[in-house]
């Protein structure tokens, strides 16, 4: 069978995958649609409900395609960082109150000044973020 594009609007691409039914599709177009798309394909194994052996299943049958969509650190607001499923409420208040002090991150690596973001956290949101 052909790579099924990660990028696909609807979840009938998903459905022909073995395990996946309409609500894990479902499921899976809404996680990425929240993160503002996957920078990997291990990403979805992430997706809630989703079974560890079904995504070893489906994994080879997934292709990443296109870019996600960034947040930019210095412009964007509580509301709009909290929404996305790496950030929440926490990290989006920390970020912004960092900001409001320091001024403009002149650079992503600065997040790792505050004190709630580990390297592991970084690792997961630096894809999201733009300056």
């Amino acid at each position: 069978a052909a790579p099924i594009s990660l990028r696909k609007k609807q979840s009938s691409a998903f459905i022909a995958l073995p395990g996946i039914g309409n609500k894990l599709a479902g499921r899976i177009v809404n996680f990425r649609d929240k993160l503002g798309g996957f920078y990997s394909v291990e990403q979805v194994g992430e997706t809630y409900g989703l079974p560890d052996s079904t995504f070893h299943k489906i994994k080879a049958s997934l292709q990443l395609s296109g870019d996600v969509k960034k947040l930019n650190v210095n412009t964007a607001t509580k509301d709009e960082l909290k929404v996305h499923p790496y950030i929440k409420w926490n990290l989006a208040n920390a970020i912004v109150e960092y900001r409001n002090q320091h001024g403009a991150f002149k650079n992503l690596e600065e997040l790792k000044n505050i004190a709630v973001i580990d390297e592991t956290t970084f690792e997961k949101i630096v894809h999201y973020l733009s300056l």
